[in-house]
């Protein structure tokens, strides 16, 4: 019995490859000069495949004959002449089977194909960038990633964090505009919106920084969500930062409410109210956050400005 052996490959714990298993092999009466193939071809998880295209090119002349799997996955070819082929089983965005097959007079094929999906394109590069990233060895992260990027330049994921490897080096004007073409790429995506604002904030560009920020938490305002919720802290802060006191105390009351023991909102909160001239209330606070969440960054701050108020002479 005849058989077609398949390669498979492991590519970062990628698997890129497909197999195929011959199921048996009859003689079929009344057509000993001819051969058929017929079986059906599925996805990993079983299910069949439409369109999957059969190539097999006759080794010696180069005829080539095509055929397509139905909506069951299943495919069927007779009246193929006892000759050499070489055979391809492929559909877009799966691994492509490729390899010999010799048909005997007289015999029907029958196969069961497995299709596996494709390793992205840029995949090892991408992994390879992940690592050292990891690693915090931040110019290989950007030459792994920038090598992903070019063999798929159409990925916002890939640029995204390339992105993020340029801010680690310092690159913020690369990173901002890697972010800028990955939101374009992906405008239903708030993370890239958010990671976009955090850039332009690294960048020192408050107003784009706000644009991106209030755009991603229009597409998800539920601050359940991790990203949200700090992109909303982030948000009051370059408010703060820009002097517009109001919508810094919307956002960060909207974070305090979210998660009220929380010391950076209730800190950012503060700051706008000592801002506005509500000083007790902004001690007050601030009192909380030294007491509630010792030793974090927060608590060190607002300590330090507790210390210079009581300094100060209060009118």
């Amino acid at each position: 019995m005849a058989g077609l052996r398949m390669s498979r490959s492991i590519q970062r714990g990628v698997v890129v490859a497909a197999a195929a298993l011959l199921l048996s092999a009859a003689v079929a009466a009344g057509q000993m000069e001819l051969a058929v193939i017929t079986g059906i071809v599925t996805d990993e998880a079983g299910a069949p495949l439409e369109g999957v295209t059969f190539r097999l090119q006759d080794t010696n002349q180069g005829r080539e004959i095509v055929f397509k799997s139905d909506k069951d996955g299943r495919f069927y070819r007779r009246g193929l002449k006892a000759l050499d082929y070489q055979f391809v089983v492929e559909k877009d965005g799966y691994q492509p089977i490729q390899n010999h097959l010799k048909l005997n007079a007289g015999m029907d094929k029958r196969f069961n194909f497995k299709l596996v999906k494709a390793a992205p394109v840029g995949s090892e590069e991408f992994v390879k960038g992940v690592a050292a990233f990891n690693a915090g060895d931040n110019q290989g992260a950007v030459t792994a990633f920038e090598a992903a990027a070019r063999k798929a330049p159409d990925s916002p994921e890939i640029k995204v964090n390339l992105a993020l490897a340029y801010l680690r080096a310092g690159r913020s004007s690369d990173a901002v505009s890697e972010l800028e073409k990955a939101a374009a790429m992906a405008p239903g995506k708030p993370q890239v919106l958010f990671q976009l604002g955090g850039a332009y904030v690294d960048a020192k560009m408050n107003d784009k920084a706000i644009a991106a920020f209030e755009a991603g938490l229009a597409k998800q305002p539920d601050l359940a969500n991790p990203l949200s919720y700090e992109a909303t802290i982030t948000l009051g802060a370059v408010y703060f930062a820009a002097g517009r006191i109001d919508p810094a105390i919307t956002r960060f009351t909207a974070a305090l409410a979210a998660k009220p023991d929380a010391p950076a909102p209730k800190l950012g909160l503060a700051k706008c109210l000592f801002n506005k001239g509500d000083t007790d209330r902004a001690l007050q606070l601030m009192e909380q956050v030294v007491a509630s969440s010792p030793g974090t960054p927060e608590a060190a701050e607002a300590e330090q400005f507790l210390t210079a108020i009581k300094k100060t002479p209060r009118l």
